[in-house]
């Protein structure tokens, strides 16, 4: 009996150090993973270079008269600093997350992809010394209107280190 409770010990140990070596050893943080847990967890304010910052959403499916065809979900996220002072310098916003339930929406990076006059190359879109950071995103799922969802978002400071951050219960709109 011993000896099989010595093995077993001995296994779960080697088990806990293969589940901890993989996060150990990624390098590339553009491309971190966030578990679900993790996203439902994130903090609705955070604190970067002593501002504090929450998080807000704008999202509605277009039901306008047009073309037929799909109606995605659209979406403008929003981080603000609560005092209405600028924005923390160096602060991007990096991706996003919406869940439905079990559904989840990843926008999986924020990055200008068009031309500019002085150059042709991606350029991350960092958030302004106003006192907000906010991207708009579209070609989303067809969630109904109505349904309420969290949204989180990642930002990136200026050392590199990221920060999730929550809007909780944000209602899809519907335009018409």
């Amino acid at each position: 009996m011993k000896v099989i409770f010595r093995l077993l010990l001995a296994f779960m140990s080697v088990a806990f150090l293969f589940k901890e070596i993989p996060a150990q050893m990624s390098h590339d943080k553009e491309k971190l993973q966030v578990s679900v847990k993790e996203l439902r967890n994130a903090p609705t304010e955070i604190v970067l270079d002593g501002k504090s910052l929450s998080a807000s959403a704008n999202l509605w499916r277009d039901f306008m008269p047009g073309p037929p065809g799909n109606r995605p979900l659209r979406a403008s996220l929003k981080v603000t600093t609560s005092d209405k002072t600028a924005f923390p310098s160096g602060v991007r916003m990096e991706r996003a997350w919406i869940l439905f339930g079990e559904q989840i929406w990843e926008v999986p990076d924020f990055r200008f992809r068009g031309k500019r006059i002085s150059d042709n190359k991606e350029i991350w879109i960092m958030c302004s010394v106003s006192t907000g950071c906010e991207i708009s995103t579209a070609e989303g799922p067809e969630w109904s209107p109505g349904v309420l969802v969290d949204v989180v978002m990642r930002l990136i400071d200026k050392e590199g280190k990221h920060h999730l951050i929550q809007a909780k219960q944000q209602k899809i709109e519907a335009t018409s």
